[in-house]
């Protein structure tokens, strides 16, 4: 047998088979056969010791194969100032970073002017366009109202969540009320749903130093929106339209600013923003395999892509892995 420390035993049975000049002992080693002088009987031959760094490394090292029940996922690489991704379906928050430094949110504020609008309305009322609604800033985005015109709430609702049309936010914040109590009851729609660190000073967005929320508090409003307000998802689920023309409204060609439901499978909504101080912001939800997230991202320049991370990373925790 070969082995470490092993040692051969000559005998005279052996010697039997040998020439006359000498006898012979193959032993089955790398090397050929040793051969030998005539010798007593039960002479031990010494074979150098065999050590693990003569053997290949897949025999020295033992392979360690790894658990799937422990498989670790690599963080997520993304660019922002905050994030955080929530299971909707457990409850359990997946990724916090920032998770509660208050930031100006942009645009997805309008998710709250579509509850609250909602709220008052219903979505069928017909809403006469107030001039003041079509007074802004001259970068605002724009669904392309004009004074005077009757529209519905569910299209202006289309106008907030697909284009996200500042326009369309202030005719909703002017329809029943004066614009002050209006903002007002964001706040307290706010409240209600348990957001501590959100306060809002308009309908749309615009930066202004007392308009803030957090990553947090947007991943639990767009949960809340999801399952109280099925109607509004299905809107911002909505990738483009077209509102023809009656007899009080031009028509509107409306395109979806979140390219997400356009570029990564199972993204169901929710609202983008953007502004020069808030940089790229987005609330997203998303169904694959059974699962539901919601991922929220501030403050980023490479809005999609960040994004897309944080999705990937969340739905690879719950058991999803992303889709090639």
């Amino acid at each position: 047998m070969v082995g470490a420390g092993l040692a051969f035993a000559y005998s005279s049975t052996t010697a039997a088979h040998a020439g006359p000049a000498e006898n012979v002992i193959s032993a089955r080693l790398p090397w050929a056969s040793i051969r030998l002088p005539n010798l007593p009987s039960q002479v031990a031959i010494h074979v150098p010791t065999i050590t693990p760094t003569s053997l290949p490394a897949a025999t020295a090292t033992p392979v360690v194969r790894a658990d799937p029940m422990r498989r670790v996922v690599p963080p997520p690489v993304f660019d922002g100032q905050s994030a955080v991704i929530l299971d909707v379906d457990s409850g359990r928050w997946l990724y916090l970073f920032n998770p509660h430094d208050r930031r100006t949110p942009a645009s997805v504020t309008k998710i709250f002017t579509a509850m609250v609008a909602a709220d008052l309305m219903g979505l069928d009322r017909v809403v006469t366009v107030p001039a003041a609604a079509v007074q802004l800033p001259p970068d605002s985005t724009l669904m392309g109202l004009s004074a005077g015109e009757q529209v519905t709430v569910r299209q202006l609702l289309y106008g907030v969540f697909l284009n996200s049309g500042n326009d369309a936010a202030e005719a909703l914040a002017r329809a029943v009320t004066t614009r002050d109590a209006f903002i007002g009851l964001i706040n307290a729609k706010a409240a209600r749903i348990g957001l501590n660190d959100t306060h809002f000073a308009n309908p749309t967005g615009l930066d202004s130093p007392d308009h803030y929320t957090t990553a947090f508090d947007l991943a639990l409003a767009a949960r809340y929106l999801d399952s109280h307000y099925p109607a509004l998802a299905a809107i911002a689920s909505t990738q483009a339209l077209v509102i023809p023309a009656t007899a009080t409204h031009k028509q509107y060609v409306l395109s979806n600013l979140n390219k997400l439901l356009k570029t990564y499978p199972g993204v169901t909504g929710l609202k983008t923003g953007w502004t020069g101080i808030a940089g790229g912001c987005l609330d997203a939800t998303a169904t694959r395999g059974g699962h539901h997230l919601i991922a929220v991202l501030l403050g980023s320049q490479s809005l999609y892509k960040s994004t897309s991370a944080l999705l990937d990373y969340g739905f690879e925790r719950v058991g999803v892995l992303p889709i090639p």
